[in-house]
């Protein structure tokens, strides 16, 4: 992504435009008009006795500005802390289908009950899948690939009860010992590859802000929207049981999405 200055010019009628951006998976708002610009994430520096929501320092051409994550501000975990936690959880998950045919072919060997999730949509794994949602292009073209071995992993167990009734215990072993070779390899090579690619999730931005005084700083976001215009008849009083009630301007209505406004000033 290129960085790009939004030209703000000091005139009434960017009163009432506004920035649309995400965190976690809700869109909130700033007022443009004291945006200076949009850049990426940016590398920074530590520097000492910063709050914590400071990420540090960076330099903007011949300007030096803190970094603040907005996630960490409004007490959420980062980005790269849900990516490690999503990282982890994603291993656990292909561990629990590694154990999932070890033990249905050590059942179907030994003649015991097979007692472990045979639907696809209610392991773990399934669980999570159906319900998951990426802006990633990338991600969801991983994901997609996941609905037919994944599906196939599970049928193995109704499958190889069937053909051991049918034709005996080495007969279902050997259907076990391919599914193992092909489609569980499949499965497998697909959560290493959703691993290392969850870095892909977000494509985090920093909005840079200019204050009165020539003061700037910089808000780290997963994403960005649009601009769009909020007239003042469109926004409400926050009500003071908001939890972000202490740093809002207000929420804006329109139709049915509604956005809550920061006011930045508050969130330094």
């Amino acid at each position: 992504m290129n960085d790009y200055n939004l030209n703000i010019d000091a005139n009434k009628e960017l009163d009432n435009k506004y920035l649309i951006f995400s965190l976690k998976s809700e869109k909130y708002a700033f007022s443009i008009r004291n945006i200076k610009e949009i850049i990426i994430k940016p590398s920074v520096n530590f520097a000492p006795n910063l709050p914590p929501f400071y990420l540090g320092m960076t330099k903007l051409r011949n300007d030096i500005l803190p970094i603040i994550s907005l996630r960490k501000r409004l007490s959420y975990e980062t980005v790269d802390e849900e990516n490690s936690k999503l990282k982890e959880q994603l291993k656990i998950m292909k561990d629990e289908h590694l154990e999932w045919i070890d033990t249905l072919e050590h059942s179907i060997a030994n003649g015991t009950e097979f007692r472990l999730q045979r639907d696809p949509h209610q392991c773990a794994f399934g669980k999570w899948y159906y319900s998951f949602k990426s802006d990633s292009s990338l991600i969801n073209s991983i994901l997609r690939k996941f609905e037919d071995p994944h599906v196939a992993i599970h049928k193995l167990a109704n499958e190889s009860i069937e053909i051991a009734k049918k034709e005996g215990i080495d007969a279902a072993v050997k259907h076990l010992s391919h599914a193992k070779s092909t489609t569980m390899k499949m499965l497998l090579s697909l959560f290493n590859e959703l691993q290392n690619n969850l870095d892909n999730l977000s494509r985090e931005t920093t909005i840079v802000f200019i204050d009165a005084n020539g003061k700037q700083y910089g808000f780290v976001v997963d994403n960005i929207d649009k601009i769009i215009e909020i007239s003042p008849d469109q926004i409400e009083i926050p009500s003071e049981y908001n939890e972000f009630s202490d740093y809002l301007v207000g929420i804006g209505k329109m139709q049915d999405d509604f956005y809550l406004i920061f006011d930045e000033s508050k969130l330094i």
